[in-house]
C-alpha cells in the first residue's frame, strides 16, 4: 500500500507499521544471509521501501492531515535515520551526512518532546560516527556532545521517552523497554565519545568515558559477561601506566568478579552440545586473558616502585596512586572532577581487591608478595596458553615471569640470592629458547638472547661487586665463573647481532629505527665484558682487547654512516668513540709483551 493524504490516522500508522517491520527485517535478519557478490543487496531493499516511506510521508505532512505532526515528525525522522545509517554502511558517505542533517533539521525544534529524542540522540551518534569515519574527530565530537546534551535536557523534563516502535503501536502506552531504549541510545553516545577521544590523544578523558560506559552497562544489565569483563581488563592497563593502581586493580577485580558470575551460570547449564562446549573454550581462553592483565598489573607496579626508589628516594611521603595528583579539564561534568570516583559501587570486588596493594613498594617483602601474586596468575594463563600451540602468546608469558624475578630482584639486598635469581631467569630463558625455531620466531629470539645477555651480565656484576669488595685472593673457580659470564653474556649478544647481519655477516647500512637501540648497546655490552674478561696469557688478554675494541668500533661506524643514530645513542656513541682512542694503545702494548 501506498500512504495517501486520504488515508486515516489508523490507516496511515499501520501501513507504516508494515513497512518499518519489512525494513527491519531486511536489515537485522535477511543481510546476514546476502550472497558475497551482492553484500548489500538486503539493504539497497531496504533503502528503496524507505524511499517511498519517505516521498509519501513528506506528501502527508504537506496535506491537511488530521494525524499530529510530533507524530508524524517522528515518523519521517526514523525514516530518514534509517536511510542515513544504510549510506553510511554502503560507504555513501556523502549521501548520509545530507539525510542525516535533514532529520537533524527535521527533529531539533521538538528536542525534548518524548516522541523525538531517541530518534534525535541516534542522528546525533551517527554523524559522530561518519565524521569519525571522515578522520576528523574534532567534528564528531560537536555531534556527540549534542548527543549528551539532548539525554541531559530530556531528563530533566521527567518525562518518559516513546520510541518510534511505541509510536506506531496504536496504543501509543509506554512500555517497559522505552526507558531502556533511550538509556541504550546514551549509553552509545559515550561508548563514541571514549573513541573520539582517543583519537585527539586526550586518553584520560578517553579512559573515562570507557569506564562511564562499563558503569551504565552494568547498572542497566545491559553488557555480555566476556566482552564487559576483556573491556575492564584493557581499561586498567592504561589506569596502571599512569601509576593509578588505585583504578586498575579495580578494574580487574571488577573484570574477575564478573567472569566468576559468568562462570557460576555456566556451570549450571552445563551440558555436552556444541554451543554449551564452544562458551565454555571461550570462557577459558578470555579467563586466561584477564589473568594476563593480572600479572602486567604486578609487572607495572614492581617497575613503577623501582623507578620511584631510584629517582624519587626525597619524596617518598609522596606516593600517590590513584591519579589525584592529575589534573581534569572536566566540562562535560562526566565524573564530577573526581578521578577517584571511577570505580563501579554496585559490584563487591573485594575478593580479589584484598589479595594485592595498590600502592608503592618499599620493601623485599612487599615485592615477594606482589611478585607471588604474579606468579600465580601467569601460571593460570599458561594453562591455556601452551608452547605446541599458542607459541607466540606462551613466550610472552615466560619473558613476563623472567620480568618478575628481575624485578623482585631489585629489591633483595643478598648477592646470593639475587644471583640466583637471575639463574632462575636463565633457566627458564634457555629452556624456552632451545623449543623455539628462530626461521618462524626470529623477532622473539632475537628478544631471548639480548635478555640473555642482559641477564649473564647482570650476575657477572655481582660476582665482581663481591671480588673487588672481598680482601681475599680470589679462586680459581671464582675466575672461570667469571670467565664463564663474560662469555656467555658475550655468546648471547652475538646471536642477537648475528640475526641483524645480512647473508654475507655485513650489518645493514642503515638500522631499522626499533633496532638502533638494541644492536648500539648490544655490541657496547659486548665491548666491556670482553675486556672484564680475566687471562693470565698475554696473548689470549690481547684477543680479548681486540674483540672489545672491535665492539667499540662497530658502533662508531653505524654512528658514522646514520646520523639518527648518532643522536638517538650520543652517550654511547661518544663513550665508544673514546674507547676506540684509548685501546689501540693498550693492543700495541700487549702485542709487545706478548712478544717478548
Amino acid at each position: 500500500m501506498i500512504l495517501t493524504a486520504d488515508m486515516s490516522d489508523k490507516e496511515i500508522i499501520n501501513d507504516f507499521k508494515e513497512n518499518y517491520a519489512k525494513v527491519r527485517k531486511l536489515l537485522d535478519e535477511d543481510s546476514k544471509n546476502d550472497p558475497e557478490n551482492e553484500p548489500y543487496l538486503s539493504k539497497y531493499k531496504a533503502k528503496e521501501i524507505l524511499n517511498n516511506m519517505r516521498e509519501a510521508l513528506s506528501r502527508i505532512s504537506n496535506s491537511n492531515t488530521s494525524l499530529d505532526k510530533i507524530k508524524l515528525d517522528s515518523m519521517l525522522g526514523a525514516v530518514l535515520l534509517n536511510m542515513g545509517v544504510i549510506d553510511m554502511e554502503t560507504e555513501e558517505l556523502t549521501s548520509s551526512e545530507t539525510i542525516l542533517r535533514e532529520a537533524e533539521d527535521l527533529l531539533t525544534p521538538n528536542s525534548c518532546k518524548p516522541e523525538i529524542v531517541i530518534t534525535l540522540i541516534n542522528i546525533e551518534n551517527n554523524l559522530g560516527i561518519l565524521w569519525s569515519n571522515r578522520d576528523e574527530p574534532g567534528k564528531a565530537k560537536t555531534f556527540l556532545l549534542k548527543a549528551k546534551s539532548l539525554y541531559e535536557d530530556f531528563k530533566c523534563t521527567l518525562q518518559m521517552p516513546l520510541p518510534i516502535e511505541s509510536i506506531i503501536s496504536n496504543t501509543c502506552e509506554i512500555a517497559a523497554g522505552d526507558f531502556m531504549i533511550l538509556e541504550k541510545a546514551y549509553t552509545l553516545t559515550l561508548y563514541y565519545m571514549a573513541q573520539i577521544y582517543g583519537s585527539l590523544k586526550e586518553n584520560l578523558k578517553s579512559a573515562i568515558y570507557c569506564h562511564v560506559t562499563l558503569r551504565r552497562q552494568l547498572q542497566y544489565s545491559d553488557y555480555e559477561p566476556i566482552e564487559w569483563s576483556l573491556n575492564s581488563a584493557a581499561l586498567s592497563q592504561y589506569f596502571a601506566e599512569q601509576n593509578g593502581f588505585f583504578q586498575s586493580r579495580h578494574h580487574l577485580a571488577a573484570a574477575s568478579t564478573i567472569l566468576d558470575q559468568y562462570e557460576a551460570k555456566l556451570l549450571e547449564s552445563e551440558s555436552n552440545d556444541d554451543a554449551y562446549l564452544a562458551r565454555k573454550e571461550t570462557f577459558k581462553h578470555r579467563s586466561a586473558d584477564v589473568a594476563r592483565c593480572w600479572a602486567k598489573y604486578c609487572l607495572l607496579l614492581m617497575t613503577a616502585s623501582k623507578a620511584r626508589l631510584m629517582n624519587d628516594a626525597d619524596r617518598l611521603a609522596d606516593a600517590i596512586t590513584d591519579m589525584s595528583n592529575l589534573e581534569l579539564e572536566d566540562n562535560e561534568n562526566i565524573c564530577g572532577g573526581d578521578i577517584k570516583k571511577l570505580i563501579f559501587q554496585d559490584l563487591d570486588v573485594t575478593k580479589y581487591e584484598s589479595k594485592i596493594v595498590d600502592k608503592f613498594l618499599l620493601t623485599y617483602q612487599d615485592a615477594r608478595d606482589v611478585f607471588l601474586c604474579c606468579q600465580t596468575w601467569l601460571n593460570k594463563a599458561k594453562e591455556y596458553y601452551k608452547l605446541d600451540s599458542l607459541a607466540s602468546d606462551y613466550i610472552e608469558l615466560i619473558q613476563d615471569s623472567s620480568q618478575s624475578y628481575s624485578y623482585l630482584a631489585f629489591f633483595e639486598e643478598d648477592d646470593e640470592r639475587r644471583a640466583k635469581m637471575h639463574k632462575r631467569r636463565i633457566d627458564m630463558l634457555e629452556d624456552l629458547i632451545k623449543e623455539i625455531n628462530p626461521t618462524y620466531y626470529l623477532q622473539y629470539c632475537r628478544q631471548l638472547w639480548y635478555e640473555l645477555g642482559e641477564v649473564y651480565s647482570e650476575i657477572l656484576n655481582i660476582k665482581l661487586d663481591k671480588l673487588n669488595k672481598s680482601k681475599e685472593k680470589p679462586t680459581p673457580h671464582l675466575l672461570k665463573k667469571v670467565n664463564m659470564l663474560c662469555e656467555k653474556s658475550i655468546e648471547n649478544y652475538d646471536h642477537f647481532l648475528n640475526s641483524v647481519k645480512d647473508k654475507n655477516g655485513e650489518m645493514p647500512a642503515k638500522l631499522e629505527f626499533d633496532m638502533i637501540r638494541p644492536v648500539i648497546s648490544a655490541y657496547a655490552f659486548i665491548g666491556r665484558n670482553s675486556m672484564k674478561r680475566i687471562a693470565l696469557d698475554k696473548n689470549v688478554q690481547l684477543n680479548h682487547v681486540k674483540k672489545s675494541y672491535d665492539s667499540y668500533q662497530a658502533v662508531v661506524d653505524i654512528c658514522k654512516r646514520d646520523q639518527e643514530a648518532a643522536r638517538m645513542m650520543n652517550e654511547e656513541h661518544s663513550l665508544c668513540q673514546e674507547m676506540v682512542n684509548i685501546l689501540p694503545l693498550k693492543i700495541k702494548k700487549l702485542e709487545r709483551e706478548s712478544v717478548s
